[in-house]
């Protein structure tokens, strides 16, 4: 059985971005050993690593004056003289990463597929081409919703379908009575997340326009998408990026928590994390008819097909609405981060894959910066 003393997670996200599933994993997995995170360049005017360290997950930045790959020989040699001779199991989010596993070929591969990449805006055609090369390498692999699992199960050796979960009691102390009418005219609808080329700009312009006195609050950095090209009323608010810390009080807020996604091929297979985050904080939800949603949350989530149905929804679900409340209620309590996590553990021990013993070093609470880079 192969076994691991940390793990080296390659990951297309910034660690201190928006907090996401591998945020909520890696760090429950940190508590047992200690976790790398190795990010993707970000530019700068001379080649070095940013290494920080906070408790047990030590995040690598490369920083590069220019680039043609998310990761080269000088990143490899830096993770390294991290790990200082440990043995590491490889946790991939991003398959443009899979150069790491020929640094390592020793060891143990395990992918978590939450998106499909490859269909996002401007995706690296390396990203479609390297997936299938990572799938037969990896001893176990996860997906965070079955329509991505659908599409790699025939690939994959051992693993299966993991939804994201929940931190239950962070979001509860969002709740609050929440007294309703069909006819609020001052109603706020509330959307935390990236703002970017998943969202549907022209519902979220026109349900605005069709409810002038209502508040549309898109919280969230802007990513991938020119700025200019948001709608802009004055109901329509982007107070920018919220920490994870703040959510609780944002959503505490709300009336309404919306997911007006874009019916596209970046969206296609996704199964936001939001979800499960607007209903332990006790809101109401209307989404676009996204697929995964609508298989998983049908009863709970309201759904809408244009702006006009939107609103719709939205009134409706400013109503009270016993049973999908209770049917919400019975969802969240079973989708906790920490169960997801060790039953991830245990499918990676169940298949040959399991942490040494003794890896667990205690580090906790300390933050070192490293070798910066300008």
């Amino acid at each position: 059985m192969p076994s691991f003393d940390v793990i080296v997670a390659a990951l297309h996200l910034r660690w201190d971005g928006v907090w996401q599933r591998p945020n909520h994993l890696l760090s429950r997995l940190s508590r047992d050993v200690p976790v790398i995170v190795v990010e993707e360049p970000v530019p700068g005017e001379r080649d070095g690593e940013r290494i920080e360290r906070t408790g047990n997950v030590t995040v690598v930045r490369p920083v590069r004056a220019s680039w043609t790959d998310t990761i080269d020989e000088r990143t490899c040699e830096a993770v390294r003289r991290l790990l200082g001779g440990r043995r590491p199991l490889l946790w991939f989010y991003t398959p443009q990463m899979l150069p790491l596993a020929d640094a390592f070929p020793a060891a143990p591969v395990v992918y978590d597929k939450m998106d499909e990449l490859a269909r996002f805006k401007d995706a690296d055609p390396r990203i479609a081409q390297r997936e299938p090369q990572l799938l037969e390498r990896a001893a176990v692999a996860f997906a965070g919703g079955r329509t991505l699992f659908a599409s790699i199960a025939d690939r994959v050796r051992a693993g299966g379908c993991y939804p994201s979960g929940v931190e239950v009691a962070h979001f509860a102390r969002a709740r609050r009575p929440r007294p309703r009418d069909a006819a609020q005219r001052d109603a706020r609808l509330t959307y935390v997340g990236v703002i970017d080329e998943r969202l549907d700009l022209d519902l979220i312009a026109r349900a605005a326009a069709l409810r002038p006195g209502w508040t549309f609050e898109m919280n969230g950095p802007v990513a991938k998408i020119d700025p200019q090209t948001l709608p802009r009323a004055q109901n329509i608010v982007y107070p920018g990026k919220r920490a994870y810390e703040e959510l609780p009080r944002v959503l505490a807020a709300a009336d309404v928590a919306v997911m007006p996604f874009a019916l596209n091929e970046a969206t296609r297979s996704i199964s936001p994390t939001k979800t499960l985050e607007y209903l332990a904080a006790g809101v109401p939800v209307v989404s676009t008819r996204v697929a995964d949603v609508v298989a998983d949350y049908a009863g709970i989530v309201r759904f809408a097909s244009d702006a006009e149905e939107f609103v719709r929804e939205a009134e409706l679900a400013l109503q009270p609405d016993g049973a999908r409340e209770s049917r919400a209620a019975e969802r969240v309590s079973v989708a906790d981060w920490d169960t997801i996590a060790a039953a991830m553990r245990d499918e990676l021990a169940a298949n040959g894959v399991a942490a040494a013993s003794g890896a667990r070093d205690g580090a906790r609470g300390t933050t070192l910066q490293v070798a910066p880079a300008r």
